[in-house]
Protein backbone atom coordinates (compact mmCIF):
# COMPACT_ATOMS: atom_id res chain seq x y z
CA UNK A 1 0.00 0.00 0.00
CA UNK A 2 1.84 3.49 -1.17
CA UNK A 3 1.77 5.65 1.66
CA UNK A 4 0.56 9.35 -0.41
CA UNK A 5 -2.31 6.65 -1.33
CA UNK A 6 -3.25 5.64 2.05
CA UNK A 7 -3.59 9.03 3.38
CA UNK A 8 -6.51 9.55 1.64
CA UNK A 9 -8.50 6.31 2.76
CA UNK A 10 -11.83 7.05 3.61
CA UNK A 11 -12.92 6.82 7.20
CA UNK A 12 -15.81 3.75 5.33
CA UNK A 13 -11.93 1.35 4.61
CA UNK A 14 -10.53 2.31 7.68
CA UNK A 15 -13.82 0.78 10.07
CA UNK A 16 -13.94 -2.14 7.52
CA UNK A 17 -9.89 -2.42 8.57
CA UNK A 18 -10.79 -2.31 12.21
CA UNK A 19 -13.96 -4.75 11.95
CA UNK A 20 -11.65 -7.39 10.41
CA UNK A 21 -8.54 -7.06 12.67
CA UNK A 22 -11.72 -7.47 16.05
CA UNK A 23 -12.95 -10.75 14.33
CA UNK A 24 -9.86 -12.19 14.88
CA UNK A 25 -8.82 -11.23 18.70
CA UNK A 26 -6.25 -8.25 17.63
CA UNK A 27 -6.82 -4.61 19.16
CA UNK A 28 -6.73 -1.80 16.65
CA UNK A 29 -5.98 1.48 16.17
CA UNK A 30 -5.88 4.06 13.08
CA UNK A 31 -3.29 6.94 13.14
CA UNK A 32 -2.93 8.56 9.75
CA UNK A 33 -5.38 6.68 8.23
CA UNK A 34 -2.68 3.50 8.35
CA UNK A 35 -3.78 0.05 10.42
CA UNK A 36 -1.49 -0.45 13.68
CA UNK A 37 -2.20 -2.84 15.89
CA UNK A 38 -2.28 -2.26 19.77
CA UNK A 39 0.69 -3.95 21.89
CA UNK A 40 0.12 -5.82 25.23
CA UNK A 41 0.80 -3.85 27.83
CA UNK A 42 3.18 -6.67 29.54
CA UNK A 43 5.80 -5.49 26.68
CA UNK A 44 7.73 -2.42 27.09
CA UNK A 45 9.33 -0.46 23.68
CA UNK A 46 11.44 2.32 24.09
CA UNK A 47 9.49 5.80 23.51
CA UNK A 48 6.55 3.31 22.95
CA UNK A 49 7.77 2.95 19.26
CA UNK A 50 6.36 -0.42 18.31
CA UNK A 51 5.85 -2.34 14.54
CA UNK A 52 2.80 -3.58 13.13
CA UNK A 53 3.38 -5.93 10.56
CA UNK A 54 0.36 -5.51 7.49
CA UNK A 55 0.35 -8.72 5.16
CA UNK A 56 -1.45 -8.80 1.96
CA UNK A 57 -2.60 -11.85 0.26
CA UNK A 58 -4.19 -11.32 -2.85
CA UNK A 59 -7.68 -9.80 -1.94
CA UNK A 60 -7.14 -10.69 1.83
CA UNK A 61 -5.19 -8.30 4.41
CA UNK A 62 -4.30 -9.66 7.93
CA UNK A 63 -2.26 -7.48 10.22
CA UNK A 64 -0.67 -8.36 13.97
CA UNK A 65 1.28 -6.74 16.29
CA UNK A 66 5.15 -7.47 16.07
CA UNK A 67 7.79 -7.56 18.90
CA UNK A 68 10.90 -7.42 16.97
CA UNK A 69 11.66 -6.18 13.21
CA UNK A 70 15.18 -6.22 11.98
CA UNK A 71 16.15 -5.71 8.14
CA UNK A 72 18.87 -7.67 7.33
CA UNK A 73 19.36 -7.15 4.00
CA UNK A 74 18.48 -5.47 1.02
CA UNK A 75 18.16 -1.74 1.85
CA UNK A 76 21.67 -0.42 0.47
CA UNK A 77 21.61 0.76 -3.45
CA UNK A 78 21.47 -2.49 -5.68
CA UNK A 79 24.28 -2.45 -8.46
CA UNK A 80 25.19 -4.94 -11.29
CA UNK A 81 27.75 -6.36 -8.72
CA UNK A 82 25.72 -6.24 -5.63
CA UNK A 83 22.50 -7.67 -5.91
CA UNK A 84 21.50 -7.46 -2.73
CA UNK A 85 17.98 -9.17 -1.56
CA UNK A 86 15.60 -7.59 0.26
CA UNK A 87 15.17 -9.33 3.47
CA UNK A 88 13.87 -9.01 7.11
CA UNK A 89 13.55 -11.27 10.44
CA UNK A 90 10.16 -10.75 12.61
CA UNK A 91 9.22 -12.07 15.84
CA UNK A 92 6.03 -11.97 16.90
CA UNK A 93 4.16 -14.13 19.92
CA UNK A 94 2.03 -16.90 18.33
CA UNK A 95 -1.45 -15.36 17.83
CA UNK A 96 -4.31 -15.70 15.09
CA UNK A 97 -3.09 -15.32 11.66
CA UNK A 98 -4.53 -18.34 10.10
CA UNK A 99 -3.71 -16.52 6.36
CA UNK A 100 -0.08 -16.14 7.20
CA UNK A 101 0.47 -19.49 8.76
CA UNK A 102 -1.28 -21.06 5.37
CA UNK A 103 1.50 -19.20 3.74
CA UNK A 104 4.11 -20.38 5.94
CA UNK A 105 3.02 -24.32 5.45
CA UNK A 106 2.52 -24.04 1.63
CA UNK A 107 5.90 -22.93 1.62
CA UNK A 108 7.26 -25.38 3.44
CA UNK A 109 5.46 -27.83 1.79
CA UNK A 110 7.14 -26.80 -1.71
CA UNK A 111 10.65 -25.98 -0.68
CA UNK A 112 10.61 -29.95 0.69
CA UNK A 113 9.19 -31.14 -3.01
CA UNK A 114 11.64 -28.98 -4.34
CA UNK A 115 9.07 -27.00 -5.97
CA UNK A 116 10.84 -23.29 -5.47
CA UNK A 117 8.86 -21.61 -8.19
CA UNK A 118 5.88 -22.43 -6.58
CA UNK A 119 5.97 -20.89 -3.40
CA UNK A 120 3.39 -18.61 -2.72
CA UNK A 121 4.31 -14.93 -2.71
CA UNK A 122 2.64 -11.67 -0.71
CA UNK A 123 3.22 -8.34 0.18
CA UNK A 124 4.00 -6.84 3.81
CA UNK A 125 4.27 -3.42 4.91
CA UNK A 126 5.51 -2.90 8.19
CA UNK A 127 4.11 0.05 10.07
CA UNK A 128 6.27 1.70 13.34
CA UNK A 129 4.46 4.07 15.41
CA UNK A 130 4.62 5.41 18.84
CA UNK A 131 0.80 5.27 19.22
CA UNK A 132 0.01 8.47 18.54
CA UNK A 133 2.02 9.43 15.22
CA UNK A 134 3.28 7.19 12.07
CA UNK A 135 6.78 7.36 12.01
CA UNK A 136 7.98 5.62 9.55
CA UNK A 137 6.94 2.26 7.50
CA UNK A 138 8.65 -0.19 4.99
CA UNK A 139 6.45 -1.69 1.88
CA UNK A 140 7.98 -5.27 0.67
CA UNK A 141 6.32 -6.71 -2.39
CA UNK A 142 6.59 -10.52 -3.87
CA UNK A 143 7.70 -12.25 -0.36
CA UNK A 144 8.25 -15.22 0.42
CA UNK A 145 8.91 -17.37 4.06
CA UNK A 146 12.41 -18.93 3.97
CA UNK A 147 12.74 -19.85 7.56
CA UNK A 148 10.18 -20.52 10.36
CA UNK A 149 10.61 -21.87 13.90
CA UNK A 150 8.50 -21.61 16.81
CA UNK A 151 10.68 -21.10 20.05
CA UNK A 152 10.01 -20.52 23.86
CA UNK A 153 11.84 -17.21 25.23
CA UNK A 154 11.80 -16.13 29.01
CA UNK A 155 11.54 -12.92 30.02
CA UNK A 156 14.56 -12.10 32.02
CA UNK A 157 16.53 -13.39 28.98
CA UNK A 158 14.72 -11.49 25.98
CA UNK A 159 12.94 -8.92 28.04
CA UNK A 160 9.32 -9.26 27.10
CA UNK A 161 7.96 -8.09 30.79
CA UNK A 162 9.06 -7.16 34.20
CA UNK A 163 7.62 -10.32 35.75
CA UNK A 164 8.93 -14.05 35.71
CA UNK A 165 6.90 -15.11 32.22
CA UNK A 166 7.35 -17.02 29.12
CA UNK A 167 6.65 -16.42 25.80
CA UNK A 168 5.82 -18.95 23.13
CA UNK A 169 6.63 -16.78 19.85
CA UNK A 170 6.83 -16.98 15.77
CA UNK A 171 10.22 -16.58 14.35
CA UNK A 172 10.68 -15.61 11.11
CA UNK A 173 12.87 -14.97 8.13
CA UNK A 174 11.45 -13.31 4.46
CA UNK A 175 12.79 -12.51 1.45
CA UNK A 176 11.09 -10.21 -1.27
CA UNK A 177 11.57 -8.77 -4.53
CA UNK A 178 11.48 -5.10 -3.57
CA UNK A 179 11.22 -2.65 -1.39
CA UNK A 180 9.74 0.68 -0.95
CA UNK A 181 10.15 3.34 2.33
CA UNK A 182 7.79 5.25 4.04
CA UNK A 183 8.68 8.47 5.53
CA UNK A 184 5.51 10.43 6.44
CA UNK A 185 6.95 13.07 7.92
CA UNK A 186 8.71 14.27 5.44
CA UNK A 187 5.70 14.12 2.99
CA UNK A 188 3.94 16.85 5.35
CA UNK A 189 6.78 18.84 5.04
CA UNK A 190 6.28 18.81 0.87
CA UNK A 191 2.80 19.44 1.22
CA UNK A 192 2.28 23.41 -0.51
CA UNK A 193 -0.79 25.20 -0.13
CA UNK A 194 -1.70 27.13 -3.12
CA UNK A 195 -1.23 31.23 -3.14
CA UNK A 196 -4.53 32.54 -3.29
CA UNK A 197 -3.64 34.88 -6.21
CA UNK A 198 -5.43 35.31 -9.86
CA UNK A 199 -3.77 35.00 -12.97
CA UNK A 200 -2.46 37.90 -15.36
CA UNK A 201 -5.18 36.63 -17.78
CA UNK A 202 -7.93 37.36 -14.71
CA UNK A 203 -7.13 41.24 -14.35
CA UNK A 204 -9.23 41.92 -16.79
CA UNK A 205 -12.39 40.91 -15.11
CA UNK A 206 -12.99 43.31 -12.78
CA UNK A 207 -15.29 41.20 -10.60
CA UNK A 208 -12.25 39.47 -9.01
CA UNK A 209 -10.64 42.55 -7.84
CA UNK A 210 -10.19 42.93 -4.19
CA UNK A 211 -12.30 46.04 -2.76
CA UNK A 212 -10.46 49.54 -2.87
CA UNK A 213 -9.39 49.11 -6.71
CA UNK A 214 -11.09 50.04 -9.28
CA UNK A 215 -10.32 50.69 -13.48
CA UNK A 216 -9.06 53.96 -14.72
CA UNK A 217 -10.95 55.31 -17.64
Amino acid sequence: MNYKNAITMTTLSAIALLAIASSVGIDMTSIDAQPIAVQSEKFTFAEKVAPTAEFHFGAVTEITPIQKFIQTGGYGIRTASNQQIPTFTLEKVVSNTPYLYKVIDESRQKLRSNSIGEIPLFDVTLHLSDGASYLRGFEYQGCKVTTYVVSTLADNEEGYSGKAVFAVVDQMTLECMSINSINPAHDVLNVVENAKTISSSDLKSTDKWESGFSSKP
